[in-house]
């Protein structure tokens, strides 16, 4: 983890940086000191069930593997739109090699070198920077956070099968009068082949990963405003750009709200967010739109 503090339009910034999820697991079972003078009672673990879902413990866990709540509706939703986008070829092969990869058991146990199995990319497409926001309003129910994130996952995985290279960082941006706090988890670097999608499925779908795991790390920090009463205020998507000073070109996954996601039907919500991100070049809107129920 790396902490700087920064000064801006009058904003003091809290930049917390996790350079990937095992950076951020590990953060978290040392079991950083809390800032009790602000956060006598912490909500990562007095938030109830239904506002913040399972327990801390358990969602520390979670980061590292184990959560699959909704996965098979995934699969099902992201095997049906693979036949209504843009007939393109997968642009990854797999070769074995001596280190790296996926480990094949038959030929580790058989004491095979090349046991590692490994995607390479066929061409170098162009990098897509995308930043997924992990704050949301309280008020943001279950459906429009699972649908967000499946969508982003589908979107992210068939761009990098047309070829295109990723850089996918998550972000929790919010502020607290002149604070803010801006904590970014690397979830995927355009030297990495390809999105580990069962890896950011916890991060993007579980309401967990917000109310339990980002409350944590914001307790940590060395705040000095009231950030207790209600961890602060989501930063949006304009407020976001200038903030950082992302490009034109950069793609920013907003709130739900703010980019008309409301977790009634996926596939609605997948047109909704290929529509606002302005990839319909990339994608056959109208045959998505046409698995609507």
């Amino acid at each position: 983890m790396k902490l700087s503090i920064d000064y801006k339009d009058d904003f003091k910034i809290y930049n917390v940086k996790f350079d990937n999820l095992a950076d951020l697991y590990y953060y978290l079972k040392s079991n950083p000191r809390v800032n009790f003078d602000i956060f006598k009672e912490q909500s990562s673990i007095t938030g109830s069930y239904e506002f913040a879902g399972d327990n801390l413990k358990k969602s520390i866990e979670y980061i590292v593997g184990g959560y699959n709540r909704g996965f098979n509706n995934f699969l099902v939703a992201s095997e049906r739109m693979q036949n209504a986008t843009l007939d393109v070829s997968d642009n990854r092969s797999l070769r074995r090699g001596l280190y790296g990869g996926i480990p094949l058991a038959p030929l580790v146990a058989a004491e095979v070198p090349e046991c590692m199995l490994k995607y390479d990319r066929k061409k170098e497409g162009c990098i897509r920077n995308m930043y997924f926001s992990l704050s949301y309003p309280h008020y943001v129910d279950d459906g429009e956070i699972f649908n967000r994130g499946l969508a982003t996952l589908y979107i992210i995985d068939a761009l990098e099968k047309q070829g295109d290279i990723v850089n996918f960082i998550a972000r929790e941006t919010s502020s607290c009068g002149d604070e803010i706090v801006n904590i970014e988890v690397v979830l995927k670097k355009p030297s990495d082949i390809m999105l580990d999608i069962k890896k950011c499925y916890f991060p993007l779908t579980g309401r967990e990963f917000l109310r339990r795991i980002l409350f944590r790390v914001l307790e940590s920090m060395p705040v000095e405003n009231n950030w207790s009463w209600g961890y602060g205020r989501t930063v949006g998507e304009a407020s976001l750009r200038k903030l950082y000073n992302l490009r034109d070109s950069d793609y920013v996954i907003s709130t739900p709200n703010e980019i008309g996601i409301n977790g009634s039907d996926i596939y609605r919500d997948t047109a909704r967010l290929i529509e606002n991100l302005n990839l319909k070049e990339e994608f056959d809107v109208p045959k998505i739109k046409k698995l609507i129920r």
